[in-house]
């Protein structure tokens, strides 16, 4: 008798602390608040309401290209059919808390007794209904809801990744075709040197040593061209796969020649709890550690008992006989009683929300350093393009002069050749300067860039 006795209490203190570690199922989610500074360390151009960041270029054809993306980019339309099976979950959950309904239909003919042939036939509705008194259901839903919200931030970051790509492949696309024009236009002048040069060799007013310099010059910008026009290809390929077109259909447009993109006004950014607030990725964090914490609360609620409610009616008609009808209505609860696996359910469910919250916490920061970075290097642009473009002038004047001297017999030709070679890598270097800081702002751009329009 003590021994039951005590087994008993036992039972009963195993129980009440099974309860208590399940505590109340119902989660009262707060979304979590950013701690960030007032403002960023480098100097942060004001926030603007235009997120079509790109048009800023003033470019009609990448405008074209990132429109073609929207439409056509896979990543994205994957992206957007997610969003779909996301809201047919969401949907599903949302049905369980109807009741559920059948109807049945039967007819037999035969001699069941041996008291001769006899008809029957029978209609039947069965109904039943969760009742989710312990909010198993209510936080399923609230976890869906939240990543129904989390479908569509990625189909927003899908869009971003896309629009960035777009527009870098299509800067880099334009760096190796001005780069292609300025060493084309450099051969043109090289070789015209070249052609004058043996032509005084043949006279006896130039060595050979003047020759080979002048072919070498020739060679060394022959030699650039195959690797500009790969990164023109590859650019162009980039383009096409990003875009959802083929090579050959970009190339006859794209292949005309256009000025390398220049960001017409400043990058939108703004202080660091606009970023943060409107950034996709974060929000999207934001949503995936929703979901995590409403899912604690469907942990939570397994170990409360579930009630449902059923009931079902099936009239029977005889041929010749009387008519039977079968009905029955009642509640069933289920209890549970062996709670090891929703322990240990609830604490995996609870170390997901830690991760998803932490998760959050990082894409936090990585929101704040992007800007910083962005705009270390976007504050700095125009300074070096300012130092780049005094360089290509100085250098065009020293190939003039050069030219001058040696016509004159003032100058040796290994003057000439070399203000070339410096001319031409001015210019190169003016390319590359323009096409970082269009790199520069798309990067800024994107990591201060907000949602898309849904």
């Amino acid at each position: 008798m003590t021994q039951m006795t005590i087994g008993r209490r036992s039972l009963l203190k195993w129980s009440a602390a099974t309860l208590a570690l399940a505590g109340c199922a119902d989660v009262n989610y707060d979304p979590p608040a950013a701690a960030v500074a007032a403002r960023f360390d480098g100097t942060a151009p004001a926030r603007t309401g235009n997120r079509m960041w790109w048009t800023s270029f003033r470019d009609s054809q990448l405008d074209q290209l990132i429109t073609a993306g929207n439409a056509r980019n896979l990543d994205v339309r994957q992206a957007v059919e997610a969003v779909n099976e996301a809201r047919a979950a969401a949907e599903a959950i949302g049905a369980n808390d109807l009741p559920g309904v059948d109807a049945t239909a039967g007819a037999q003919r035969g001699n069941p007794n041996g008291t001769g042939t006899a008809t029957s036939s029978s209609v039947g509705a069965s109904a039943s209904w969760v009742l989710d008194i312990f909010g198993a259901n209510r936080n399923a839903r609230r976890a869906a809801a939240a990543q129904l919200d989390a479908a569509y931030l990625s189909a927003d970051v899908a869009r971003l990744v896309m629009e960035s790509g777009i527009a870098n492949a299509y800067v880099d696309m334009r760096y190796y075709q001005a780069n292609i024009a300025l060493t084309q236009r450099s051969l043109e002048s090289r070789r015209r040197s070249l052609d004058l040069t043996r032509t005084q060799f043949d006279l006896g007013g130039a060595a050979r040593l003047d020759v080979l310099q002048a072919e070498q010059l020739v060679a060394e910008g022959e030699a650039q061209l195959p690797a500009y026009e790969v990164g023109f290809d590859q650019a162009l390929a980039r383009l096409a796969t990003l875009t959802g077109q083929r090579i050959a259909d970009l190339r006859p447009t794209l292949r005309r020649g256009s000025p390398q993109p220049r960001p017409r006004f400043s990058a939108s950014v703004g202080v660091p709890a606009e970023v943060v607030r409107e950034r996709p990725d974060v929000n999207l964090a934001e949503r995936q550690y929703a979901a995590a914490a409403f899912e604690v609360g469907v942990a939570q609620a397994a170990f409360w008992p579930s009630v449902s409610l059923s009931g079902s009616i099936s009239p029977t008609q005889v041929r010749g006989g009387n008519s039977i009808t079968y009905w029955a209505i009642g509640p069933t609860i289920n209890l549970p009683i062996f709670q090891a696996g929703n322990i240990a359910n609830l604490k995996g469910a609870e170390s997901r929300a830690v991760q998803a919250k932490l998760a959050w916490e990082q894409s936090v920061l990585n929101a704040i350093e992007e800007v910083e970075s962005g705009l270390a290097a976007y504050n700095r642009d125009a300074r070096n393009i300012a130092a780049q473009q005094r360089l290509v002038s100085t250098s065009s004047e020293a190939v003039e002069l050069s030219r001058t001297n040696f016509s004159l017999g003032e100058g040796t030709f290994m003057n000439v050749l070399d203000a070339e070679r410096s001319y031409l890598s001015a210019q190169q270097s003016l390319s590359a300067a323009e096409r970082q800081r269009a790199a520069d702002f798309i990067a800024l751009s994107v990591a201060a860039a907000g949602r898309s329009t849904r």
